[in-house]
């Protein structure tokens, strides 16, 4: 049986656990019970005589949550993002953990929670991944939630964008991006995240996605620069220092060590021309590689691929696809200067503003069908390599 296989059935058990363990605990139940009852129940035609956008989340379970809330609420802030109002429809089995991890994050937000489904003028926008809701037949848009993988650029379907961290979307750091991008550069080239070596390099990396994982790159890096040209932050008081001085190399921060607050982040990625974006856990893509582009630093990257449209080598990014040519690329990186820079710098800035912020996003995706629209969640997935 081959590994994809195995772990794809794996994945598929882990999902149906997930999806409904909340069944079995009665406290929770009650709990839900309680918050619902402490819920908005704003009149949703009231809102669009007003001419704020509807649109309405009906999910038949959690499976949209992903990894901790994650995929729920990047959808949901994407569409706020848009000044759309969101209503949910009653349902324990996708609401039920709302007050947990990353999900709860929705909590900052206006929403209501759906009464009756007369209370609908025509023409809300309903997201869902149920094969039939009832709240189809009023709505103006239906976007259906497609969780397939192994997307191509020839399939109807619409590629969600790969979002910022939840955090910074919470925060508002996501609308700050302007001072960010003018931000005085530093540091040549830096990674931040998480660098536990057991954690970041899962065979899926190597044998599903044949990507390098970011523990080998971290390493290559380490045995292939000499130690002038590798600056590793291992404590707030190295990162303290690191701010104050220029580095010509490559900095590098284990956030197991050196934590930064969700408020500084995206000013500490923003103080490199380029950032090495290394593998996430189970699949390459990652949150910190949106993120440098979000605040124009440059990715260098190994798998262009995965962003739709692709990342074009020496246009928005600079690619190696082995351990023998990431040295070789670094140095290049170091010697970039003057007008080559700044072209980049501003082509990474302009395919983040036009693909993966929310202000472009949820216009693209509603303009992508007249009516029914499929929105394939994870088009980066291949089978095995993954799940939601």
């Amino acid at each position: 049986m081959k590994i994809a296989h195995i772990t794809s059935l794996g994945n598929q058990f882990d999902q149906t656990i997930q999806r409904y363990k909340a069944l079995v605990y009665p406290r929770r139940h009650i709990e839900y019970r309680r918050w619902l009852r402490q819920q908005t129940r704003t009149s949703p035609s009231h809102l669009q005589t007003l001419g704020q956008p509807l649109v309405v989340f009906d999910f038949r379970d959690n499976r949209i949550d992903g990894p901790q809330g994650r995929r729920f609420y990047g959808l949901f802030i994407f569409f706020v993002r848009n000044g759309f109002h969101p209503i949910f429809t009653d349902n324990y089995l996708v609401l039920g953990n709302i007050q947990e991890k990353f999900k709860q994050l929705c909590l900052r937000e206006d929403f209501s929670i759906l009464s009756h489904e007369q209370d609908l003028t025509d023409g809300y926008v309903l997201v869902t991944d149920k094969w039939y809701s009832s709240l189809s037949r009023r709505a103006g848009k239906i976007i259906t939630i497609n969780y397939q993988p192994d997307y191509s650029a020839s399939d109807a379907c619409f590629p969600m964008p790969f979002p910022l961290f939840p955090s910074l979307y919470a925060t508002g750091e996501d609308l700050r991006l302007k001072d960010y991008r003018k931000q005085q550069r530093q540091w040549k080239i830096f990674f931040g995240g998480d660098a536990a070596a057991k954690k970041y390099n899962k065979n899926s990396i190597r044998k599903i996605y044949n990507k390098l994982s970011r523990a080998q790159i971290l390493e290559i890096l380490s045995a292939s620069l000499p130690g002038e040209l590798l600056l590793e932050l291992t404590s707030d008081e190295t990162l303290r220092r690191a701010e104050q001085t220029i580095s010509k190399g490559v900095v590098i921060m284990n956030t197991r060590h050196c934590k930064v607050e969700s408020e500084a982040w995206l000013g500490t990625i923003a103080r490199a021309d380029f950032f090495l974006a290394c593998p996430g856990v189970r699949y390459p893509m990652s949150h910190n590689l949106i993120e440098a582009m979000a605040v124009g630093t440059i990715p260098i990257t190994q798998y262009p691929e995965l962003l739709f449209p692709a990342l074009e080598q020496g246009k928005n990014c600079l690619v190696f696809t082995s351990a023998a040519e990431l040295p070789a690329l670094i140095h290049k990186a170091r010697a970039m200067q003057g007008e080559e820079l700044a072209a980049m710098k501003a082509n990474v800035q302009s395919y983040y503003d036009e693909f993966l912020s929310p202000q472009s996003a949820i216009p693209r995706l509603l303009a992508h069908r007249p009516k029914h629209i499929s929105l394939r969640l994870l088009p980066f997935l291949k089978p095995g390599g993954g799940f939601a």
